[in-house]
């Protein structure tokens, strides 16, 4: 219901729209805008795929970045998004930017900053402040937004070198 509630009311170019949903009884079904190109993460981490060149490597920054500047400032609440990460990046039929999977995203009103929240988002792509106190804010999203250019610059998973000290 989170997600409804939240991508429901929010109209950017780089977010992914719902289309509709449907709730009936134990089931709850979401229907978003088509995105034939899938996942950020399937193009940077997936087998068989072609690598993306430089220009579209940096057409998906800018991309999220402009979405997470909405998602801040320009709405009339800041959305906290809170899990930021290349698996809800989708790119549509142009390769554009579209951020999805808003079910961990809250409001919070611009002035007031952060708030102690339930821990939640992926390892790797949290911060460090949000981690240890619990409080969402714009700063933890940008922390996890600085990890993905990293990721699309390098082609390799954030927490690759934590896991195998072979790397």
């Amino acid at each position: 219901m989170t997600e409804v509630k939240i991508n429901s009311r929010l109209r950017h170019r780089n977010l992914v729209q719902l289309v509709g949903w449907c709730h009936d009884k134990n089931q709850f079904l979401l229907v978003y805008e088509y995105m034939p190109n899938g996942s950020l993460d399937s193009h940077l981490f997936g087998k068989n795929i072609t690598p993306l060149k430089w220009p579209v490597r940096y057409k998906i920054a800018i991309g999220l970045a402009s979405a997470l500047l909405y998602l801040h400032e320009e709405w009339e609440q800041c959305v906290v998004h809170r899990d930021i990460k290349p698996s809800n990046i989708m790119l549509d039929s142009g390769i554009n930017v579209k951020l999805g999977d808003f079910g961990l995203a809250r409001f919070v009103e611009h002035e007031l900053g952060t708030r102690t929240t339930v821990l939640a988002g992926t390892l790797g792509y949290m911060a460090p402040e949000y981690i240890s106190t619990g409080k969402a804010s714009k700063e933890s999203d940008v922390y996890s937004f600085g990890v993905v250019p990293l990721e699309i610059a390098c082609g390799r998973k954030a927490m690759d070198g934590l896991w195998n000290s072979n790397t």
